[in-house]
């Protein structure tokens, strides 16, 4: 239901299937993602619930396209939706499953993982970054000029701040496992034998 709800929301201005998957590629990443078959396929149904409607318009940059736009009911079943409060899902991170089998490789391996795991919020960070950046102050929700823009605004704040925490956490991974790694190291090496003065002959 949430992906019909959002894409409910994103038609209150008429837009593509094309121009609503580049949304999702570039503003909505870090806090849904949707394939374009999902979207084609969520758009199809919308249109034959009524909750949106599509018509065929010319495209000076290629075929004709056909362009959706949110109808009365689908504006009714947004506002229901938004209505019902919080619509919590239960997240699920693949990359804390494997972590939680990292013993099954060596310690080098171990930390080459949390390096890339690093270097992949670091770069989704970026992408956050340029899309604030190419915003007037810095999409800074307090200087937004509307409230349509204020909450737009809130939710890459939002995704900034997620993945600064994700790269302070893999930091802090990596330092604890670095520390775990040496004493355990220290551990298994064994203890030097005792060195026995000969026994004195009478």
């Amino acid at each position: 239901m949430s992906l019909d709800c959002i894409l409910l929301g994103l038609l209150r201005q008429p837009a593509s299937g094309t121009d609503l998957n580049g949304w999702f590629t570039r503003a909505f990443h870090h806090f849904w993602a949707a394939e374009p078959s999902q979207i084609y396929r969520t758009l199809a149904r919308l249109e034959e619930s009524e909750l949106v409607s599509g018509e065929r318009h010319s495209s000076a940059k290629g075929p004709p396209q056909r362009i959706y736009s949110i109808t009365p009911p689908g504006r009714a079943c947004l506002h229901a939706w938004l209505r019902d409060g919080p619509s919590m899902s239960d997240t699920r991170l693949s990359q804390l499953a494997q972590i939680l089998f990292l013993a099954e490789l060596s310690a080098e391996d171990r930390e080459q993982f949390l390096h890339t795991l690093r270097n992949e919020y670091k770069a989704r960070l970026d992408d956050l970054y340029g899309v604030a950046a190419s915003v007037d102050d810095n999409a800074d929700p307090s200087k937004a000029p509307n409230d349509e823009e204020f909450f737009r605004r809130l939710t890459v704040d939002a995704g900034i701040h997620q993945y600064e925490s994700w790269i302070r956490w893999v930091d802090r991974a990596l330092a604890l496992h670095a520390s775990w790694a040496r004493q355990h190291q220290a551990a298994a090496i064994p203890a030097p034998l005792p060195l026995h003065k000969e026994k004195e002959h009478e």
